[in-house]
């Protein structure tokens, strides 16, 4: 804020200008600000993100459930391809089939989400406070990327393994859990806590390397092609299947190592060798078909649903005033 005065016949003129602060969403290049206030940024892109993280699962849980049957099949022993596997899905269980073990991830998809933004935007603001400057590079939101993916993964974790076994269920009938309660219940009766985070390494080793090249591919798209609501989506979507293209591999051996009956496996790793020899390299990509068609379609929607929070935020909280017209004494 900018504060003068100027005398003219008599009069005190005080002229106050509010200077606009630099532009924020959706390039996320600076921290974002509470509307009135000293407080952290983080609170809004955590409720943001809770919302992306809503539209993401809504978009993209039929596909996932594809790609994770495909995934935990031996070669070829029960689904030719991604569209038998749905064909086959739907013909048999219905279209709610596709959306199994949908309440578990929607449980935890608006925290995780919601911490995957925040941990993004506090490695920003940390970032520009030791570095001494706001623009950042396109390897420091690689860098907050990774963070907001370690942020993410503290609840995405135990979240996939009880999705996984749901989703896993096949047939109309009534299978060996009839919903996450009851997953949570019978997998900690058989091996304790330590079976509830089943995966949760492997998981991230899916999702923060990839989130690094996530947002460094999103920002410069941004800084290309503008932030026009369509860009945002695309860029979203296109980010997403780079993000994807990369964690497919660890993606496979985690779906693989949670849904394995207990014992089976003592680490992810003894998955590795064991579905190179049966299956031989391709089978790494299992499910990448739907996964790409998922990442596309559910990032672009979660990344428009978040610009469109913030945006709608800043409406009614705006960051910068207006020229206030000047007051007589």
């Amino acid at each position: 804020a900018v504060v003068s005065t100027q005398s003219t016949g008599g009069s005190l003129h005080v002229i106050l200008v509010i200077t606009p602060s630099p532009p924020l969403c959706p390039s996320l290049s600076t921290p974002l600000l509470m509307g009135h206030g000293e407080e952290p940024s983080g609170a809004r892109a955590f409720l943001a993100g809770g919302v992306g993280g809503v539209a993401f699962l809504i978009a993209g849980q039929p596909f996932d459930t594809i790609k994770v049957r495909m995934q935990n099949q031996a070669k070829g022993t029960l689904y030719r391809s991604s569209v038998d596997c749905l064909y086959k899905t739907v013909s048999r269980e219905g279209v709610r089939a596709l959306f199994k073990g949908m309440s578990t991830p929607l449980a935890a998809c608006i925290p995780s989400y919601a911490l995957y933004f925040m941990g993004h935007d506090h490695a920003i603001a940390l970032q520009q406070k030791l570095l001494g400057r706001q623009e950042m590079s396109l390897w420091n939101h690689g860098v907050a990327g990774v963070t907001g993916g370690v942020y993410m993964v503290t609840i995405l974790g135990p979240g996939e393994r009880i999705k996984c076994l749901l989703q896993m269920q096949t047939g109309r009938g009534k299978g060996k859990y009839s919903g996450p309660i009851d997953v949570i219940r019978k997998t900690y009766r058989e091996g304790g806590v330590r079976q509830l985070v089943r995966g949760t390494l492997v998981t991230g080793m899916r999702d923060v390397p990839g989130s690094g090249l996530f947002f460094m591919l999103y920002e410069w798209i941004l800084r290309e092609h503008g932030d026009a609501p369509a860009t945002v989506a695309v860029a979203g979507g296109l980010s997403g299947i780079l993000m994807w293209f990369v964690g497919v591999p660890p993606d496979v051996v985690k779906t693989r190592y949670q849904t394995a009956p207990q014992g089976k496996y003592t680490s992810s790793l003894q998955i590795v060798p064991e579905l190179y020899r049966s299956e031989g390299f391709r089978a790494f990509y299992k499910g990448f078909g739907p996964s790409g068609i998922r990442a596309f379609l559910a990032n672009g929607v979660c990344f428009l649903t978040y610009d469109m929070v913030i945006k709608m935020w800043e409406r009614l909280w705006p960051l910068t005033g207006v020229e206030m017209s000047s007051s007589t004494y």
